[in-house]
């Protein structure tokens, strides 16, 4: 009677995965962010004025920090919307090039070289870099997607 019930309980424990599973990944505890000298993120460009495809320099008066970066805003709206959901408005992969990240690469971006795909704000090194990525974007956000923890992982600095 106990052997039967061994052997069930052993094949439901194999088709569960039991035994081979994996833990979870660890979270990396780096940051990796494309910020000039001053710490600025976008070029002190207003993040929110990347959703209306018409860049406006912030203020250094009003900034919020995300990520490693700061960002300034044009308007004390600006901000309170940022504010609201930080990393929908900041930029992907940490600022660098989103073209890069999909080849497995860490290029400085050019912050009036962008696009919005399905609501988050790429940016690019070059024009000629951004005709690239719209060739595929959907397969290039992916890559970009895929490679950008590993490029954390080898590139990034320790979070505070």
């Amino acid at each position: 009677m106990l052997r039967p019930l061994l052997f069930i309980l052993a094949f439901v424990f194999a088709a569960c995965g039991g035994g081979g599973a994996k833990p979870p990944a660890k979270p990396s505890n780096k940051i990796l962010v494309n910020v000039d000298d001053q710490g600025l993120g976008l070029g002190g460009n207003d993040p929110i004025s990347y959703t209306t495809d018409s860049i406006t320099e912030g203020e250094a008066a009003s900034t919020s920090e995300y990520g490693g970066a700061k960002y300034q805003f044009a308007t004390a709206e600006n901000k309170q919307q940022f504010d609201s959901d930080k990393q929908k408005f900041a930029p992907q992969f940490g600022g660098y090039c989103a073209f890069a990240a999909s080849q497995n690469r860490l290029v400085p971006s050019d912050p009036n070289v962008y696009m919005n795909l399905e609501g988050q704000l790429l940016v690019f090194a070059s024009q000629d870099f951004l005709d690239q990525f719209k060739k595929d974007p959907a397969g290039n956000k992916k890559l970009a997607d895929k490679n950008w923890p590993g490029l954390v992982e080898k590139h990034g600095k320790a979070a505070n």
